[in-house]
Order: C-alpha cells, then structure tokens, then sequence
C-alpha cells in the first residue's frame, strides 16, 4: 500500500503544469458558456414573455442535473478517467448550446439548457477538472488546482462580456450559436491539450480497509456523522445564494433602470473579484485556519447582499459586485480543504462530491426562489435579505462541526 504522503516531497510529472492550464482552459471555456445564461435572461424573457418564475426553471433544472450528476460522474471519472469523460460531456454540450438557439419557449429552454447542456458541463467542471489536476500533483495539488480553478472565474468574466455584446448585436439565438462554435473550437484543442496523467499506485484492499489504513473516513461512514451535515447545511447556504445573483443579478440591474451593458459589467467585475478571492484563500486559510476562513468569507458575503437591498446607483451595484465576487467561488476550495481535516484524504474527492450535491440542491431553490419571489412581489429585496440571514447562520453553523473518531491507521 502506498503511505499516505509519499509523494509529497516527489516533484510533478513532466507537463504536470501544462495539464493546469488545460484544466484551467476547460474551465475558462465552458464555464464561461454556461454561465451566460445570466445576461441573457432578460432577452430571452423579451421574446418569450410570461413571468421570471417560469424561465427560471430553466436554471433551476441545470443546477438540479448539475447536483444528480455529481454521484455519477464520480465512478465514471474514477473507472475511464477524466480526459475520457471530458471530451464526450463537451460533445454534449455543443450539441445542447447549439439546439438552445433553436428554442421557442421556456419548456424547451429548460429541456435544451437544463438537460441536454447541463449534463455535458458536469462532465467538464470542477469535478472532472479537480480529479484531473490531482492526478498530475499525487499529494500536493493546492496551490495547482487554485491555479486551474480561476479559469472558472476568468471565464465567466470574459463570457459575460462577449454575451452581452453579441446579443445586443445580433439576438440571443445568434448569441448561443456563437458560444456553440467557440466550444467546438476548444473541443478540438482539448483532443490534443488534455494528456492522460501518468499511472500511480493505488492502496489495495475494499474501501473500509483503505480507509482504516489511511486514517479516513469513507464516504458512508462521514455521511453519518453529524460533522457532514453541520458542514453540509452551511454549504446549503452559500449554493442558494450564489445562483440567486449569478441567475437574477442582471435582470435586477436591469429593472433600476442601468441598463444591460452595466449588469454585465457587475457581473464581470464579480468575476475579477473572485479570482482574487479564490487566490487569497489560500493564504487566509494558512494563516488563520480553514474554519475561520470559511467563517468570514460566509459573513462578507452575508454583509454585501444586506447592501444590495440598498442599491439604486451604477457605482453601488459595481461595490457589491466586487464585495460578493470576492465570496463567490472562494468557498468550494476551503470547503473542499475542510472536508479533509473533518474526515482525512484519502476520501475527500467522493465525500466532497457528495457535499457539492446538496450545495447544487440549494443553489437550484435560488435560482428559482429570485424569480418566483419577483412575480410575487414585483421586487427582489425581499429574498435579498432572507438571502443574507441564510449566509449569515451558514457562518454561524461553520464553527460546529468537528472532526469525528476515524479508523486506527
């Protein structure tokens, strides 16, 4: 059996950084398509008509598949590999970004990018791209899949920017024509960019023995204790959020009469926020401890959307925006770190996959809780600040769970 830590001290594979920037590269690309829905919600909702609840359930359905998906990507990443589940799921979901543009009402939008789009991203995002990195830096792949991680932050930034702009010049439909293309076009580069990481030596033994050996909880056995589900229900918290402004953040910039090209540049500003705060993470967390890392990245955010309720002007959209962005995908790095020192390594991959699916589970009621609540009371406010007293208890749960007994090694 390999020791736990053997390999830290080994130096990375020949092209192991070559292996972050594809990861970084396929997170760039298709996060930055799936993404864009935001921006072009309200266009598509000019042609559609009807109320904000009903289209977006279109994503309500991605964020619900995106959760599902995660148990089942997992084994089917660990049996063929991740470049051999990122290249298909990318097929897929050229093919779903094509057929949206071809959709002419919310029922087939939910179909189209809910569905069809949404199970190919699962096979590109996080998941797949985590696994992938890790495999290239056995024991010591932080600071890489930090690195590789900002290409989700990078490309919904960048993406946001060309959405907004196509759709103004030339429709939405044409828009998601092009995102099909530019997929297209990183699917052929990623045949050749995405290497298979080099073989390494696994522990032998079924997975209670591993986990006995290793000092780790299995995933079973973590999903019983009462630290899952502390940590659990606070990462509830940051999913319904995060969906809340990425889905419902344009349209509300929208309605304070500033406009499409200024929702978009929150947006981006979220993003460029973000791939700071994902970098300066790592850093709090070092100094300070991932739980009260993770404690103040939660009370920041708690604090930016009770400043939302407040916003009418350009520049208070853009402070929150950049307040908020400094939160946004800072918590799954630290999240994902806690997982370890709750239930050891060896199994962090599945038990945070596991915990990465309830957070999708909240993060699809926000969605569709922002548009529902809007047809209800014609305003966002309201789930504004119950957003904010969420976040904020998910701060507060943080400082309650504990590392349970594991196995002797």
């Amino acid at each position: 059996m390999i020791r736990p830590g053997a390999a830290q001290g080994a130096a990375p594979p020949r092209g192991a950084w070559s292996a972050v920037g594809a990861g970084f590269a396929v997170l760039f690309v298709c996060t930055g398509v799936n993404q864009s829905f935001g921006i072009l919600f309200k266009p598509i909702l000019n042609e559609f008509g009807g109320d904000r609840g009903t289209l977006s359930f279109a994503a309500t359905a991605s964020l619900l598949v995106y959760a599902l998906s995660q148990l089942f990507f997992g084994p089917l990443i660990d049996r063929f590999g991740p470049r051999r589940v990122m290249l298909p799921s990318m097929a897929l979901m050229v093919l779903g970004t094509a057929l949206v543009s071809t959709a002419g009402s919310p029922w087939q939008m939910t179909l189209l990018y809910g569905v069809v789009a949404a199970v190919g991203y699962t096979g590109t995002g996080i998941l797949p791209v985590s696994v992938y990195v890790a495999r290239w830096f056995p024991g010591r792949g932080g600071f890489p899949m930090a690195v590789a991680a900002t290409g989700f932050s990078l490309g919904h930034l960048v993406f946001t920017q060309v959405a907004a702009h196509a759709a103004e010049a030339m429709g939405w439909r044409r828009t998601y024509l092009l995102l099909a293309v530019l997929l297209l076009i990183g699917l052929a580069a990623f045949a050749v960019w995405l290497r298979e990481p080099p073989r390494l030596p696994v522990a032998s033994g079924p997975p209670e023995t591993a986990a006995a050996q290793s000092g780790s909880l299995n995933r079973r056995a973590a999903m019983a204790t009462a630290a899952f589900w502390w940590m659990t229900a606070a990462y509830i918290g940051c999913g319904f959020t995060d969906f809340l402004i990425v889905t419902h953040l344009a349209p509300f910039a929208s309605d304070l009469g500033l406009g499409q090209a200024r929702a978009a540049n929150a947006l981006s500003l979220l993003a460029a926020a973000n791939i700071a705060g994902i970098l300066g993470a790592g850093s709090a967390s070092d100094r300070l401890g991932t739980r009260r890392a993770l404690a103040i990245t939660y009370g920041l955010r708690a604090a930016s959307l009770c400043f939302l309720f407040l916003v009418r002007e350009t520049w208070e959209l853009y402070l929150f925006a950049v307040l908020f962005g400094a939160t946004f995908f800072t918590t799954a790095p630290l999240s994902s770190a806690f997982v370890g020192e709750l239930f050891g390594p060896r199994h962090q991959g599945s038990i945070f996959g596991a915990a990465n699916m309830f957070h999708h589970f909240g993060a699809a009621l926000g969605a569709y809780a922002g548009g529902l609540a809007f047809d209800l009371t014609q305003s966002y406010r309201g789930v504004f600040i119950a957003s904010a007293v969420l976040v904020a208890a998910s701060a507060a749960v943080t400082a309650v769970p504990r590392p349970p007994r594991r196995p002797s090694r």
